[in-house]
């Protein structure tokens, strides 16, 4: 078990990011959570790195994050780079699950030079067909017809959330130490006896969920990233609006990158992280203790 962190906030211009800092030696870690998480989610892993210096950051629109703004996986990457040239990170290995990865990829093609590995767990990014797919939606698809929108946003407290949980997929797949600490960590304090709501709010988790046209300019830029790149993937399946578990990471996305391994996991889903932290720190400080 590693030391209490220290949390602090970035402004970063428009709004501030929440950052918790795990002190050590070496050169500095940043990771980026998923989708509707926050950056507690790495608790597990980080407690299997115990001699690194790790940086671990809550997205716009979620956890102790701002959330003004438009939804936009753009903006987002902004954020993202400007916290990495706030901080004045160098010789960085950049950490990314799901959107995550995404963002910290395409944070490394614009910033080549403060990073000297990626590690990108199942991200979201994904063939050219597939963005295609998201231009076919109606213009009148919006974020309150996306079913992660009609998610239970009204909780008595962290229990409550985990016993509702814990059998249910895809969170009965997951360590029941990392939903431990996604529902510590997931909601906003209550005054007297109100409710407490989630964080990341299930409009803004379905929006992001749905903003997926422009995305592809990933793609134009995987050629960029100069850094080497650890890719863990797990099996493609039927990604769709209610199944979350498949990967939705495209399959030849290795060969994209100029120096990629890849490392496929068959019995894992989406969640490698919250199922196996301790397999997911291995290959993180294998990048870490490369020169």
């Amino acid at each position: 078990m590693r030391d209490s962190p220290n949390e602090f906030r970035i402004d970063i211009g428009d709004i501030e990011l929440s950052v918790t800092e795990w002190a050590g030696p070496g050169d500095p870690i940043l990771m980026l959570h998923a989708t509707g998480f926050h950056s507690r989610c790495w608790n597990q892993v980080i407690n299997c790195l115990p001699n690194c210096h790790i940086y671990a950051v809550d997205l716009r629109f979620h956890g102790a994050s701002g959330n003004l703004g438009i939804v936009d996986w753009g903006i987002l990457t902004t954020d993202i780079r400007t916290l990495i040239g706030r901080l004045n990170l160098t010789n960085l290995v950049g950490v990314g699950h799901s959107i995550g990865g995404y963002l910290i990829a395409r944070a490394a093609a614009h910033e080549s030079k403060r990073f000297k590995h990626l590690v990108l767990i199942d991200p979201v990014i994904m063939s050219a067909e597939r963005y295609a797919q998201f231009q076919e939606l109606p213009e009148d698809f919006g974020s309150k017809n996306h079913p992660v929108s009609r998610r239970k946003n009204s909780w008595q407290d962290a229990n409550e959330m985990f016993d509702r949980f814990v059998d249910r997929e895809p969170f009965s797949t997951w360590q029941p130490s990392v939903l431990r600490d996604y529902c510590d960590y997931a909601l906003l304090p209550a005054e007297g006896e109100q409710l407490r709501e989630l964080a990341c709010d299930p409009l803004n988790e379905a929006s992001i969920y749905l903003q997926q046209r422009g995305n592809e300019v990933v793609l134009s830029e995987l050629s960029d990233i100069s850094a080497p790149v650890t890719l863990l993937r797990a099996p493609p399946g039927n990604r769709s609006l209610t199944n979350l578990s498949s990967s939705p990471t495209w399959p030849e996305l290795a060969g994209a990158l100029p120096n990629c391994q890849e490392v496929y996991l068959p019995k894992m889903n989406h969640f490698i992280p919250m199922q196996d932290p301790a397999l997911v720190a291995r290959y993180i400080d294998a990048a870490h203790v490369r020169n």
